[in-house]
């Protein structure tokens, strides 16, 4: 008999092989999403004769001052497929998130079908991301220290941008590195960029001022950078907006536009 609920400590072991089943991450980038996610992570499973055959997850975050989630990590077993029960399980963790006060659910598709799949469900094209490349030429230095990175996050994005928590990106800086990326920390700037030669992808970056983030990159060799943002922010300004996720407003709430998602695990 198929049944919907949360997801417990004793599915982690089930939950971890139909991850690895399901998507080319590494045991050791799926061991530490479950290890490192303890404090914002709602899991939801589908089981059939007791046996975890699908699940989702859902993120804690905020969106212009407003509980939101960003919803990742939807896998199937491939016998249990096209029955529609990816489609009734999110209902039900939408539901749970919805009853939490959650207002807007955001997440990015993998490949089109998936937009299509997402689109049936309510979900809207709502989110884009914005990119420009500069040099890294600049007067000054990055000044030292930990950063403060609840701080970094609204000094350098406010509107239509998700806020992660502390330990969601203690969290992404672990799970990048698996796949070689590299983080950049100081008291004014928190970015996390993948560097072929003298280049750098510099796929999420916040900071207080941009000579500070040059200054880190020029550090590390790098001579040029691609930035991504969103549009909120005036650095890219006259930069075409460039569709990068989905978003769904829970309870009649009124969809902004331009969302920045900043960080997946796509």
């Amino acid at each position: 008999m198929l049944s919907f609920r949360q997801t417990a400590a004793r599915d982690v072991p089930q939950l971890s092989d139909l991850w690895l089943a399901c998507f080319e991450d590494t045991p050791q980038a799926v061991k530490l999403f479950f290890e490192r996610n303890k404090s914002d992570l709602h899991g939801y499973a589908a089981t059939e004769d007791g046996a975890v055959i699908a699940a989702v997850y859902l993120i804690d975050c905020t969106l212009n001052g407003r509980q939101a989630h960003y919803l990742c990590g939807a896998a199937t077993l491939p016998s249990h497929r096209k029955r529609g029960v990816m489609s009734a399980l999110i209902d039900f963790a939408l539901g749970d998130a919805a009853a939490r006060g959650d207002s807007f659910s955001v997440l990015l598709p993998a490949n089109d079908g998936l937009y299509r799949f997402y689109a049936r469900l309510g979900y809207q094209k709502g989110c884009t991301a914005h990119a420009l490349t500069l040099d890294c030429a600049c007067d000054e230095d990055a000044a030292s220290g930990s950063p403060d990175v609840m701080r970094l996050q609204q000094d350098c994005q406010r509107r239509s941008f998700l806020l992660w928590s502390r330990e969601y990106l203690a969290f992404a800086e672990a799970y990048y590195a698996c796949y070689g990326a590299k983080a950049l920390t100081s008291g004014e700037v928190f970015a996390l960029y993948e560097q072929d030669g003298d280049f750098a992808e510099v796929f999420y970056a916040v900071y207080t001022r941009l000579d500070a983030l040059k200054a880190l990159l020029h550090a590390q060799g790098v001579r040029r950078f691609r930035l991504w943002g969103n549009g909120d922010n005036p650095l890219f300004a006259g930069t075409p907006p460039q569709p990068y996720g989905m978003i769904r407003p829970l309870g009649g709430t009124e969809v902004p536009g331009g969302v920045y998602i900043g960080l997946t695990l796509s």
